[in-house]
């Protein structure tokens, strides 16, 4: 960072102090309006994971979780693209987790632990409520992402936000020792009735301590409050509860983390090849030599040890490894019947790389309701909407995946254009036309 991005945060921080948004009371509809606003200021500010594995498998967690939580506001789920260990909910339903976070799970019930704390304290509104109780706003939080979003180099977007976001929050709206108390006992009853039992939160808690020279880990997060009594009131009161739900596909998504998302320079992929050639029978190892063959360009070993792959999800990582190998053909005639969304979408790319434009978009279209979480959905189709002569369709779908990444302007540029394309008085323009009355307006930054 250079010495006029410190000059821009200081500013900010004082005009924020001297200026102090007022708060008597915050409505759900308040709470929805401000957490859209700083979510758009994160998007705008810091990578946005775009993994289909981590985007696809974190979906169902969260539908599980939500399924088993009572809330007024719904979650809206977003994971940073940063190796620091971090997660926070926020004002107005938005939770925010990290890659970091994620790779640092060995169990599913552990980040459903920490998914559950999180989404409790959106059930709870302790945000809000501590906001309500400071009776102003300072907005250290967005203070945080502003500055961020002033800073030019991604890896520094991505070091202010990631480090110190959920640290500024935390600063600015500390959680009582109640808070955290009833959070972990919301969190993890809802965890058991989801099916992930109870201790989710104490194991990871267990293996923040075990990490607490680990300089990727923010230290309001290693010094959260009381980390030896919970772990002790959540055991004892969760010891015989089980997990209940087939997590045997969440292994492959932390190796995926790990190799794709963690620090460079940690030897990750060393790690991982040297597990495979210990043992070339485990099916996690594979999948990790799988996709390092393939990231290092020799596509056909990539292949070969995916073939070999012994589990029921075999199809899907070599579909995926025929599709970065462009055997189309093959991967299309191995995923035709797939019903798993990620090989679903390996099959959508088979048919686009092979040129078959028509199958793609209807395959595209039978995942769309994951495009929310995975925007490349949108691009996709709106790409092949548009080389196909179905213009409308395809700024549509371009406006709606720049607007989940927080690109309002181009959204609204595409979304104009589309309702141009269509035709204002037609049923598409005018729920495109719905949609642009929903942005936020242009003078709002």
């Amino acid at each position: 960072m250079k010495g006029n991005n410190y000059t821009t945060i200081v500013l900010i921080l004082l005009l924020l102090l001297v200026f102090p948004f007022r708060v008597y009371g915050i409505t759900v509809e308040e709470e929805k309006k401000y957490g859209r606003e700083m979510y758009f200021q994160i998007a705008r500010a810091v990578p946005i994971n775009n993994d289909l594995y981590i985007s696809f498998y974190l979906h169902s967690m969260q539908e599980r979780l939500e399924a088993a939580t009572s809330l007024e506001l719904p979650i809206v789920f977003t994971v940073i693209d940063s190796p620091t260990v971090d997660a926070f909910a926020s004002i107005g339903g938005y939770v925010f987790i990290t890659t970091g976070l994620i790779s640092l799970c060995d169990k599913e019930e552990e980040l459903a632990g920490v998914m559950a704390h999180e989404f409790a304290h959106i059930s709870k509104r302790h945000v809000a409520k501590a906001i309500e109780k400071q009776k102003f706003m300072t907005w250290t939080t967005l203070a945080t992402m502003l500055a961020a979003a002033l800073i030019p180099s991604p890896a520094g977007k991505s070091a202010v936000l990631s480090a110190g976001l959920g640290g500024a929050q935390q600063m600015a709206i500390t959680y009582t020792r109640e808070n955290e108390e009833e959070a972990d006992e919301v969190g993890s009853a809802n965890a058991d009735k989801a099916g992930y039992g109870g201790l989710g939160t104490a194991e990871f808690l267990k293996k923040l301590r075990i990490t607490s020279d680990n300089k990727m880990v923010p230290r309001y997060l290693l010094t959260h409050p009381h980390h030896g009594e919970r772990i002790v009131k959540i055991g004892n009161r969760w010891r015989n509860s089980t997990v209940k739900l087939d997590t045997s596909f969440f292994p492959y998504v932390t190796a995926r983390a790990q190799i794709l998302y963690r620090t460079p320079g940690l030897g990750i992929e060393e790690i991982w090849m040297n597990k495979y050639l210990r043992d070339n029978t485990d099916p996690v190892n594979c999948y990790a030599a799988a996709l390092i063959y393939s990231m290092r360009g020799d596509t056909d070993e990539s292949v070969r040890v995916a073939s070999g792959i012994k589990s029921p999800y075999r199809d899907i990582f070599l579909g995926e490894m025929l599709v970065n190998a462009r055997r189309y053909k093959e991967a299309t005639d191995l995923l035709r019947y797939e019903s798993n969304p990620i090989g679903c979408y390996f099959l959508a790319k088979a048919y686009e790389g092979g040129g078959d434009r028509p199958m793609a978009v209807k395959a595209y279209k039978e995942i769309l309701s994951y495009a929310n979480i995975y925007p490349e959905l949108y691009s996709r189709l709106g790409m092949l909407c548009g080389m196909m002569g179905n213009e409308g369709d395809g700024y549509r779908f371009l406006g709606s995946y720049h607007l989940v990444l927080g690109n309002v302007d181009q959204a609204r540029t595409n979304f104009e254009k589309a309702v141009n394309r269509y035709g204002i008085n037609s049923k598409g323009g005018q729920e495109v036309v719905n949609l642009l009355d929903r942005l936020p307006s242009k003078n709002k930054k």
